[in-house]
């Protein structure tokens, strides 16, 4: 083979680990496939030390994969080194070599591009949109020969959000449950957890709200339901995370229809951390994430019941 060389960035961690993978299981042969993959972490590593793994001819496999992760960090870094003379270091790569660089979101003025060249080919891999998240779902269902009913598939897609790494386990756990049925959006709401999160929304809302009483309501409804104080108490907490972060993307810039994608939410979700963001000031978020911390500190010092501390919680949460 030629030698090749990759530059895999993006958002979409899930689809740059698939690609990975399919270079990886092209070594043959197989059996010889874990000592003819080498991974690298540029953080701890040297620019003399990643050129020379790049240089080892493959063990009696086709080629040889070198990873490379988050090579960036290390440019930034190491002044002393000669980066202008990097590309024309990989295109003498030997032609059994398969290179890939892999990195988080890059921007088009990363010094990354420029040194290595292009002797290196980039490809982006960002979060799917909406209708994107949808056909790729649907598709993976067509995969497993299981169907499901269009507005199953909008709820599952809607609550779950970019994550395509969780809505692949949720969609092989739905296929596993109903494998020769139709799924429903019942099968989807009893199944997938983070559908469960629209009652903790409810929850949130009224305790915001100052209802204390429906709050209280709300939460024994949940237990009743099987979902425990801790699994209710996490989703919380994520929410009041989600509302921060929107903050800041907001500071920085970002409107509604960027901060879905980079907090990997859509649909109802989205909509309700877009609505807690705008009804509450960034102190009083920071404090209700103090106070969901000071509950777990009581609960593991023993001063109350796991119970009696959430109801504490929502009280001061409605203050």
């Amino acid at each position: 083979m030629k030698n090749t060389s990759l530059l895999l960035h993006g958002t979409n961690e899930y689809l740059i680990s698939k690609k990975i993978l399919e270079i990886r299981d092209g070594i043959q042969p197989v059996d010889l496939m874990d000592v003819n993959f080498v991974q690298i972490d540029a953080k701890s590593s040297t620019v003399d030390e990643i050129i020379n793994a790049c240089c080892t001819v493959p063990f009696m496999t086709n080629y040889r994969l070198v990873l490379v992760n988050f090579f960036s960090d290390l440019i930034r870094v190491e002044k002393s080194y000669d980066w202008k003379n990097l590309s024309s270091q990989i295109e003498n790569f030997p032609d059994t070599t398969f290179v890939v660089f892999r990195e988080n979101e890059l921007k088009k003025s990363d010094s990354i591009f420029k040194f290595l060249g292009d002797s290196v080919k980039s490809d982006r891999f960002e979060n799917f949109k909406y209708r994107e998240l949808l056909d790729w779902a649907k598709n993976r269902f067509d995969d497993l020969e299981v169907s499901i009913a269009p507005k199953a598939l909008a709820l599952l897609v809607e609550s779950i959000g970019t994550d395509l790494r969780l809505l692949d386990s949720e969609i092989q756990k739905l296929s596993m449950y109903k494998p020769l049925e139709m799924i429903s959006t019942n099968d989807v709401a009893d199944l997938v957890a983070y559908v469960k999160e629209q009652s903790v929304f409810r929850l949130v809302d009224s305790t915001i709200d100052g209802n204390v009483a429906h709050s209280l309501k709300l939460l024994e409804s949940l237990i009743d339901a099987g979902q425990s104080y801790t699994f209710i108490k996490r989703m919380i907490e994520r929410q009041v995370r989600l509302a921060l972060m929107v903050k800041s993307l907001k500071n920085e810039g970002f409107n509604a229809a960027q901060i879905g994608p980079k907090i990997s939410l859509f649909g109802y979700p989205l909509q309700k951390t877009l609505e807690l963001e705008s009804r509450l000031t960034e102190s009083r978020l920071f404090n209700m994430y103090q106070m969901i911390l000071d509950s777990e500190v009581r609960e593991r010092n023993g001063e109350m019941s796991e119970g009696l501390s959430f109801e504490m919680l929502i009280y001061e949460l409605a203050v």
